[in-house]
């Protein structure tokens, strides 16, 4: 079978994939060939080069084909769910984020299955997050109190900074795992709004939205737990309100970090 006729039976196999720049296509499939593209993975590289555009429909057959692989790579290092859904979202920035105006899985040259691409990639994500796996030292600890400008909260976390961490750490872990990732991508990965919007397909206003009420969850249980924990007066509530307040964007990043 000729390139041309590979394409457009791939087309016609998935017609919800809405192709917007025909000569943008042609040069990326002509790079590819000359660089060993097989035509057996003519569909696969429409798809992949569609997906990378933003493309929707793409994305989502791009998810159902490569989920099984991404799972199976991730398995091979850790079998817990948590650890499978963080090497998928990890997955996801790294072929999906663009760097500039090129995507990563457009590196996808159908000279093979694109599911054994994809597991590959994956496997290399879920080395990369097992390596980076820290427990929070003490030294971040202590950047949390010393970056603390007002007096009043930086006295507050050096006395109660052991539970000032405590609950920060238990409210993350409680936070549903989803939630727990995209406060990561935004303060940890620092990707913009727009990214996290287009990575989930979502209006970069409904992305924002999500950040926040996950940040709001997690101090509101870390308030609630210290409250607990200290057994404070009524009175000293504001207090422990601001000082979980204070720089959260900041603590939860350096304590997701680790």
């Amino acid at each position: 079978m000729e390139w041309p006729e590979a394409l457009r039976r791939a087309r016609d196999a998935h017609p919800d994939v809405r192709v917007v720049d025909d000569d943008a296509l042609a040069a990326h499939v002509e790079a590819c060939r000359r660089r060993g593209a097989r035509v057996e993975h003519a569909a696969e590289l429409f798809v992949a080069w569609a997906a990378g555009r933003g493309d929707g429909a793409a994305l989502r057959h791009l998810e159902r084909i490569s989920a099984p692989d991404i799972a199976a790579a991730a398995r091979r290092l850790d079998r817990a769910p948590a650890f499978q859904d963080e090497v998928h979202q990890a997955l996801r920035v790294l072929l999906f984020t663009a760097d500039r105006g090129r995507t990563r899985i457009h590196d996808y040259g159908g000279r093979g299955p694109l599911r054994g691409w994809i597991g590959v990639a994956a496997l290399r994500v879920a080395l990369n997050l097992r390596r980076g796996a820290q427990p929070v030292r003490d030294d971040l600890l202590a950047e949390l109190v010393s970056d603390e400008a007002d007096p009043e909260l930086r006295h507050l976390k050096t006395v109660y900074r052991a539970e000032f961490r405590a609950a920060l750490e238990e409210a993350l872990v409680a936070l549903p795992e989803r939630q727990r990732v995209l406060l990561r991508l935004a303060y940890v990965d620092g990707l913009k709004l727009v990214r996290l919007a287009r990575l989930y397909q979502v209006h970069e206003t409904t992305a924002a939205r999500w950040v926040s009420a996950a940040a709001a969850q997690v101090a509101d249980d870390a308030r609630q737990r210290l409250t607990s924990r200290l057994r404070m007066s009524a009175s000293s509530l504001d207090s422990v309100a601001r000082m979980v307040l204070s720089n959260l964007d900041v603590s939860i990043a350096r304590i997701l970090r680790g």
